[in-house]
């Protein structure tokens, strides 16, 4: 509980901080602190699912919700978030996270008890490789779509992002207390999970990313219009894990539920991609539904599967990886479809990022395919204890 409060009042402080930036580099700053505060507070609160549910059929209803509820944040989000900017102004964004940031704290205080505390050693060299990592991948990709692919200065940041790659990787092999241990990926279906969620997160969030701009600068609505104009798609994922999910799940399983989230997500990005620059906005409705609703069952599914799997004590590191593999696949989505995108003619560019999209979706497929036909040995009593 304790970090989850600390991540909510660190996020709500720098929301402010956000909200009365006077220059760009202060607000890329706040920005930066406000992602410090939410990489706490996400994964706290799926870490605390196990330990206030201990029925397994409570904790699934749970793990669901929780879902259901980042669903419901995604649809409320680009609807309100263009109607503030319209009418009052970007600020006004950062503004509304001051009073949810606020009711979020008193509403942990009063019904959330503290959490029993692990001492763990910090890996503080998997920490920073692994954060390096990440950031020298992600600014080699955003680097190639402005200076190309060759440049020097690309080939130089993806080189380093490989090198600082490798260092992680060795130095978990040979850590006493690494930060993502190897033996988390003994079972299969935890890596399947994990790389779902990477793969979902490209796929969604590029989407959206995606979608965003085909309605502002391709058919020139405005922020408020294009929101509305997502909403088949956010609302798809509320819908997703509220209304299907639950009852499919128990008759044909999670890992079943991840193969036909995919495949359903996939008919979506294909019905996208066909679509074209002037299509009807029926049928890109249909495709963002798709995805919506897919998006959810994917994200259910793989998240009810890693629970299962873990022992309790690794709940928030299973958490955090989960959270942090979707955020990475959210980032490198950006990355990549933007430097696709970034051209003076965007739309002559659009059939190379819908391409992008469907083979991260036919590679998902393949993957929930895989996991389906596989079965791992189902958690040790000594293991699923504790640590």
């Amino acid at each position: 509980m304790t970090t989850l409060l600390a991540g909510v009042a660190v996020f709500t402080l720098a929301s402010a901080a956000c909200a009365l930036a006077p220059t760009t580099g202060v607000l890329v700053g706040a920005r930066v602190v406000q992602g410090v505060g939410a990489a706490a507070l996400l994964p706290a609160t799926l870490a605390l699912v196990p330990h206030l549910f201990a029925e397994a059929d409570a904790r699934a209803r749970a793990t669901v919700f929780w879902v259901a509820t980042g669903a419901i944040s995604m649809a409320v989000g680009p609807l309100v978030g263009g109607v503030l900017i319209d009418a009052v102004g970007w600020r006004a964004i950062f503004v509304l996270n001051l009073p949810v940031g606020v009711v979020a704290t008193l509403l942990v205080r009063a019904g959330v008890p503290e959490t029993p505390r692990h001492t763990h050693p910090v890996d503080r060299t998997g920490l920073v490789t692994a954060a390096a990592t990440l950031a020298l991948l992600t600014g080699g990709l955003i680097d190639a779509g402005s200076a190309g692919w060759a440049a020097p200065a690309t080939l130089g940041l993806l080189g380093a992002a490989v090198v600082a790659g490798a260092a992680y990787l060795i130095t978990a092999r040979r850590a006493a207390h690494p930060m993502l241990p190897p033996s988390f990926f003994a079972l299969r279906v935890r890596a399947a999970a994990v790389a779902s969620a990477g793969l979902m997160g490209f796929l969604f969030y590029g989407a959206l990313f995606v979608m965003s701009l085909y309605f502002q600068q391709m058919r020139g609505w405005s922020p408020g219009a294009s929101g509305v104009a997502l909403l088949p798609m956010t609302v798809g994922s509320t819908i997703g894990p509220l209304v299907p999910y639950r009852p499919l799940a128990l008759r044909y399983g999670h890992r079943a539920l991840l193969l036909g989230g995919f495949a359903c997500c996939t008919a979506g990005i294909a019905t996208l991609a066909g679509a074209g620059t002037r299509a009807p906005y029926a049928v890109l409705a249909t495709g963002l539904l798709l995805i919506g609703v897919s998006s959810t069952m994917v994200f259910s599914a793989l998240t009810s599967l890693l629970i299962e799997n873990v022992p309790t004590a690794q709940s928030g590191l299973a958490s955090g990886v989960q959270n942090t593999l979707r955020q990475s696949g959210a980032l490198i989505a950006v990355a990549v479809l933007g430097s696709l995108l970034n051209t003076s003619s965007p739309v002559s560019r659009l059939p190379a990022a819908s391409a992008a999209l469907v083979a991260v979706a036919v590679i998902a497929v393949t993957l929930a395919a895989g996991n389906l036909r596989t079965a791992d040995a189902p958690l040790e009593p000594a293991a699923a204890a504790g640590s």
